[in-house]
């Protein structure tokens, strides 16, 4: 599940609906302290953001993102994702050297569905879906990955936003955003970065 909230800085969520997408970003979050059902645990995780074909008022496309364990154990919701991406299942040999970093620049289709919480609304990706010919998009080319971000972000204090400035660009969206990415404890075989192979 990726949430992320209506009044988190100017950021407006993306509408709901079935949405013609592409990856802009994979983000190595590192390794996240986190609990679930009364356990603590410290697992990787990484983020991968995608824009939607729909505009903000600016013009620039909405920028959606979710967060997952990194992990391709069958029953993780990273490798759920990326097997109805892809449209078929992934073969022993492609999980064993499967390099995330594929997906980037690779059309899908997201559906998008809007959650209120304590008051707030919040877009969640709920399913991934094989891109459509007809509707697939290219990257617009106005995202900047986080890794590539040369400015020093700040933190805003009492926002939970990361900004530079008042530069839209390195405003960061998901900071602070609630999310459950399924049964952490279950995601306990990690992807092997290696040889690359097509998505």
């Amino acid at each position: 599940m990726s949430l992320i909230a209506k009044d988190s800085g100017n950021f407006t969520p993306a509408p709901e609906g079935l949405w013609p997408a592409v990856c802009v970003d994979v983000v190595d979050m590192g390794i996240v302290k986190q609990e679930w059902q009364g356990k603590v645990r410290q697992a990787h995780k990484c983020r991968l953001v995608w824009e939607i074909s729909e505009l903000m008022e600016d013009g620039r496309r909405f920028i959606v993102g979710k967060r997952y364990t990194v992990s391709l154990h069958l029953k993780s919701t990273l490798h759920k994702d990326l097997k109805s991406w892809r449209g078929k299942a992934f073969s022993k040999e492609e999980l064993a050297g499967f390099d995330v970093e594929k997906v980037l620049g690779v059309p899908c289709r997201l559906m998008i569905m809007h959650e209120e919480k304590e008051g707030k609304i919040y877009a969640n990706i709920t399913a991934i879906t094989k891109a459509d010919r007809a509707t697939a998009i290219a990257p617009a080319g106005t995202y900047v990955r986080v890794k590539d971000r040369e400015q020093v972000q700040q933190q805003v204090p009492g926002t939970g936003t990361m900004s530079n400035g008042n530069d839209p660009e390195l405003i960061d969206p998901f900071a602070g955003q609630p999310t459950d990415d399924g049964d952490p404890f279950s995601d306990d075989v990690k992807y092997e970065t290696g040889e690359s192979i097509p998505f």
